[in-house]
């Protein structure tokens, strides 16, 4: 059986999307099969800041920027024992990030594949997924007021969403403890709100669930709840309205504030994690939210999927253009995939903790408990850049007038995958206790290249717009952070 198209998308959320454009953007062929979006359920979510490197990269930036979302600024947090913290973005860098709503931010992002020259079906509902051919998958679906038909493909991805058509065939794996639903109503009062900074996003815990609340405009939020998925069945009242205001009033910021606004349309739905036992094939991957998904609370939620869909490419592209290197790809995007699960499980599990200081109830104490083994291949870069020998070297950098260092004779090298430019190659990487098997980047920076050029550095400022202007912009505390490993590690050493 040949392949009709190189991939066939099925979903055309900002995954299904993002990788269709960049695959099609990088000469292949791709449908995109997908339903148009429910308006009736579409919400309001923020973009940090850092998500603008990401729409750059597969080229929708510009037409992002021009949607006119309502920008923000930061997060305003009533998290456990903090009263009112405020988390601004931060002003030296790009200092604003969006306010999506969806359904609009998804027909752009559509748009955008169509352009690249994906074919795109916005009536299509996939029905079957045949994987039984290593060498291609064909994927049966069926148009409004037409019979079925079906396509050909070396790879079906999977950006479905929690819909998960191919993920919920023996891939899904759900995240015990962490069994959630969400309530979500949009509020308006034309006069406004009553807030120091009326583009934050809100965060508020409670004592069995938190709240949120992000603006869509200086009049329109969108307020949801999140609850015990087993219990809340329950506890529901006659409506669904009034189960979701009974929600909203055991929180003691939102419900103040929403007191004198008016409700519109409410809406429910899943918010469980999941991950997958595996997250890719030798005719499939899982892509976004088919993938994984991750706690609402880090707000990473489209971007954690453009950077799958960005992932993906690579692999695919790498697969298309060199099957020799179609395991090294498929196994390098499933550890990304862990290790982005693996991380924001663990920072939401640390969001518990807190909150169960202040709400000492089973909902926040199961969700603390959970125990978080490492992915494949993580590094668990907040724990190392904490590591007593690695801030003693940070400090010794501080308070050194000039840095002379030297590459020690006892680096140990390894060979391991990294993507470089469009490709998943084979090339060198530094081996750590935390990575016997090798590491090329933490924390964003290139650890060969700056071990490199630290030698030939006297002054850390230089060092940094030296390497910012080479391998492109860093944040200073992570590349000082990155050269406190190399020291405390022995790769580097004063000379």
């Amino acid at each position: 059986m040949s392949a009709a198209f190189d991939a066939v998308v099925i979903g055309g959320g900002p995954a299904g999307s993002a990788i269709a454009r960049l695959l099609a953007l990088w000469g292949h062929s791709v449908v995109v099969l997908t339903m148009a979006a429910d308006a009736a359920r579409g919400a309001a979510e923020s973009l940090p800041p850092s998500t603008r490197k990401l729409l750059a990269t597969i080229g929708v930036l510009e037409s992002v920027d021009g949607a006119g979302f309502y920008r923000t600024t930061g997060n305003t947090v009533w998290w456990g024992m903090r009263e009112g913290h405020v988390e601004r973005f931060d002003a030296s860098g790009e200092a604003s990030g969006y306010q999506v709503y969806r359904p609009e931010l998804d027909r752009i992002l559509l748009a955008g594949a169509a352009d690249a020259g994906a074919k795109v079906l916005c009536d299509a509902r996939v029905r079957r997924v045949q994987l039984e051919d290593d060498a291609c998958a064909q994927v049966e679906y069926q148009r409004d007021g037409q019979r079925s038909d079906a396509v050909t493909c070396r790879f079906a991805l999977d950006a479905s969403g929690r819909a998960g058509v191919v993920a919920r065939r023996g891939f899904r794996r759900h995240e015990p403890g962490f069994l959630t639903q969400a309530f979500v109503g949009e509020w308006k009062r034309d006069a406004g709100w009553d807030l120091p900074d009326d583009s934050h996003t809100l965060v508020e815990t409670c004592t069995a669930g938190w709240a949120w609340s992000v603006p869509l405009s200086a009049t329109i939020r969108h307020v949801g709840v999140a609850v015990d998925g087993a219990t809340t069945r329950v506890r529901r009242g006659p409506t669904l309205q009034g189960t979701y205001r009974a929600e909203i009033g055991k929180t003691r910021q939102l419900s103040g504030l929403m007191a004198g606004a008016t409700l519109g349309r409410v809406w429910a739905c899943d918010a469980s994690l999941y991950s997958a036992h595996a997250y890719a094939g030798p005719q499939f991957l899982l892509i976004g939210d088919a993938a994984s998904s991750i706690d609402p609370l880090s707000s990473f939620g489209v971007k954690k999927a453009l950077a799958s869909a960005w992932v993906g490419a690579v692999a695919v592209h790498t697969c298309l253009t060199h099957p020799d290197r179609q395991a090294v790809a498929l196994d390098f995007f499933s550890n990304r995939e862990q290790q982005v699960y693996a991380a924001s499980l663990r920072r939401s599990c640390a969001y518990a903790r807190e909150a169960y200081e202040r709400h000492p109830h089973p909902f926040w104490a199961e969700r603390a408990g959970t125990t978080v083994p490492p992915a494949n291949g993580e590094i668990d870069e907040d724990t190392l850049f904490r590591a007593p020998d690695v801030q003693a070297a940070f400090r010794r950098l501080k308070e050194s007038p000039a840095i002379e260092l030297s590459l020690s004779g006892g680096i140990g090298v390894r060979q391991c995958a990294l993507i470089h430019d469009r490709e998943i190659v084979i090339d060198e990487a530094i081996s750590l206790p935390e990575a016997p098997d090798g590491v090329r980047f933490i924390a964003g920076v290139d650890l060969l290249k700056l071990g490199e050029m630290a030698c030939r550095h006297r002054q850390v400022p230089d060092l940094f717009e030296a390497y910012c202007r080479a391998y492109g912009a860093v944040p200073l505390p992570s590349l000082l952070g990155s050269l406190s490993v190399l020291l405390a590690r022995g790769v580097l050493e004063a000379r």
